[in-house]
């Protein structure tokens, strides 16, 4: 079955998503967004007064798309952690709306009330790893305290968020393939690997 026509609404906000991805929302204009979008300034605000109302949609949009996330690894919660792209698909998630992490500061000037639901997706996150790690640790796969676990919640969220962001920076990244997003799934890897017991990283995530 083929996908329906994009409203005009939906068109405006991925538009925007684009553009506030590739420089920034406070450098796109609401007249660039209607040229980019093909209709007049006039019409886009019939849909959007102003920015701060595409910044929440945008937002509403990019929650719904973490808590289809959070329901997949929910639905997979009893196999291997290391068996699932979940990491993976957070990498991805991460890149698709990586203007959120980026230009938080910015954001929150435009639309005040984004800083508690931000700071709220990501407590959901760290509550979703938590959650896979004590599963882990249950199963004598992981080795870590409750001290060393919250350590490796915060890092694990670190790394995932902002490991495109790293690239970009250290090595002039501008086109994010998949192998970019399992160098970064590497990357977490390493961080459980002093915590997984000696014989039992068969069984555990994948080092190589």
């Amino acid at each position: 079955m083929s996908k329906p026509p994009a409203t005009t609404r939906e068109r405006v906000l991925e538009t925007c998503r684009r553009l506030f991805n590739e420089r920034g929302p406070s450098a796109v204009t609401t007249a660039e967004i209607a040229a980019t979008v093909g209709i007049n300034e006039g019409n886009l605000y019939y849909y959007f007064k102003k920015k701060e109302q595409i910044v929440l949609a945008l937002f509403d949009q990019f929650e719904a798309a973490l808590a289809e996330l959070s329901q997949q690894q929910l639905a997979t919660e009893g196999r291997d952690p290391a068996d699932d792209d979940g990491i993976m698909a957070f990498f991805k998630l991460a890149w698709e709306w990586r203007f959120f992490y980026r230009d938080a500061p910015t954001l929150y000037q435009m639309a005040p009330e984004l800083r508690a639901r931000n700071k709220s997706a990501a407590q959901s996150s760290h509550d979703r790893t938590r959650r896979l790690l004590q599963h882990m640790v249950g199963q004598g796969r992981l080795l870590a305290s409750p001290a060393v676990l919250e350590r490796l919640v915060v890092n694990t969220w670190i790394v995932a968020t902002f490991w495109i962001e790293y690239l970009q920076v250290t090595q002039g990244v501008t086109r994010v393939t998949r192998k970019h997003l399992e160098e970064g799934y590497v990357q977490v890897q390493a961080l459980y690997w002093p915590y997984v017991p000696e014989g039992t990283q068969s069984r555990g995530p994948r080092w190589s």
